[in-house]
């Protein structure tokens, strides 16, 4: 299985990866049959629990960065990182065109070129997982996550709405109650030519309201810096469901594929399970009086 999610370059640690949150919610009618109080008190307790549910995302991403064109950093052939052997393999194995116009070339022994020394002035962060979580734009490419963000909250930076579960140089495991995702950084090189180095980033994502269910982004971060957001770009799409080779999109074909599974399956089905635990939460509050 080559969705694979590692804490460190060398070990492949498996996490798991999730589902959505529904935009708005219904609040269900109380029983006619409950007293005057009663309907009352579980009209309230379903306000309550529903509004708990609603998307919260609070961040910076409405402020207006500035994207100026990178200056390049590398005269000639930037060195690639390679962060795990695994899924850099993968990678190269499904897009050999791509990787080839890249001038990636992934040795027998895990190493790729081209290589070389790393530059003091190329941009190192000490945890990418910690960048991605506090300033990936979630709105910049194709993915379940476009139904629950908007142009004013477009990173996972609110710790009301996500719960980072785990944290580290490489990668990123970041839910919700309804969705959660894994980022892995896999590799850095320089994919658009332009001699700055860019991060290839595999996201995986699983919805609870289908076990066997779940999708692999390949995503290309483009010229990441240190100040504003960075910006990916969909490479391609893995559908998982249940054992077997996936199904693979890009282009339009992806995004048409995620707009009507956002419409149809997704959002649905995060709008019944929000109602349902909200009915639960009142009738055992009735219960106990």
């Amino acid at each position: 299985m080559p969705v694979r999610t590692p804490a460190r370059s060398d070990s492949h640690t498996d996490r798991r990866a999730g589902a959505a949150t529904a935009r708005s919610f219904r609040a269900l009618r109380p029983s006619s049959g409950l007293p005057g109080l009663t309907g009352l008190l579980a009209t309230l307790l379903l306000t309550m629990s529903l509004a708990a549910c609603a998307p919260r995302i609070t961040d910076d991403g409405a402020q207006p960065y500035a994207s100026p064109q990178p200056e390049r950093i590398y005269p000639g052939p930037v060195p690639v990182q390679v962060l795990d052997r695994f899924l850099l393999a993968s990678f190269a194995q499904r897009h050999p065109d791509a990787a080839q116009r890249a001038g990636l070339v992934v040795l027998p022994d895990g190493r790729a070129e081209p290589s070389g020394d790393i530059l003091p002035q190329d941009y190192q962060p000490e945890s990418c997982g910690l960048e991605l979580a506090l300033r990936l734009n979630l709105r910049s490419f194709p993915s379940l996550l476009l139904g629950f963000t908007d142009d004013t909250r477009r990173t996972f930076a609110s710790p009301r709405q996500w719960t980072v579960s785990a944290l580290d140089r490489t990668s990123l495991n970041v839910h919700s109650s309804d969705l959660a995702n894994t980022l892995v950084v896999f590799a850095t090189l320089d994919w658009n030519a332009n001699g700055v180095r860019d991060w290839l980033v595999l996201l995986t994502q699983k919805t609870p309201h289908d076990e066997g269910f779940y999708l692999g982004y390949w995503l290309m971060v483009e010229d990441p810096a240190p100040k504003g957001l960075l910006q990916a770009r969909l490479l391609s799409l893995d559908e998982y469901r249940g054992i077997g080779q996936p199904v693979v999109r890009t282009g339009e074909g992806a995004r048409v594929f995620l707009d009507k599974l956002l419409r149809e399956q997704i959002l649905p089905a995060s709008q019944e399970a929000a109602r349902k635990a909200a009915d639960e939460a009142a009738i055992k509050a009735i219960l106990k009086q």
